[in-house]
């Protein structure tokens, strides 16, 4: 069951409205990352341990600012 019904000011932005989105994106940015830097340096779990979570904060951190100015138009 879906529902066309959307926050107001997102219809334009499509799914980059959704933060899960940029959540999702910033977790797999950070897998990547920490099995590249794991890889350097022999150990992978720590890698992607410490990869896991500043990715998706990352996601988190870009997603809102991306939705709040796309929001605020042109306002100044």
């Amino acid at each position: 069951m879906t529902s066309n019904n959307t926050p107001r000011g997102t219809a334009d932005l499509g799914i980059w409205a959704n933060l899960g989105v940029w959540i999702a994106f910033g977790a797999c940015f950070g897998l990547l990352f920490g099995v590249i830097v794991g890889g350097f340096s022999d150990s992978v779990t720590f890698g992607v341990g410490l990869g896991l979570p500043l990715g998706t904060g990352l996601g988190v951190v870009a997603g809102s600012v991306f939705i709040a100015r796309s929001k605020a138009g042109g306002e100044s």
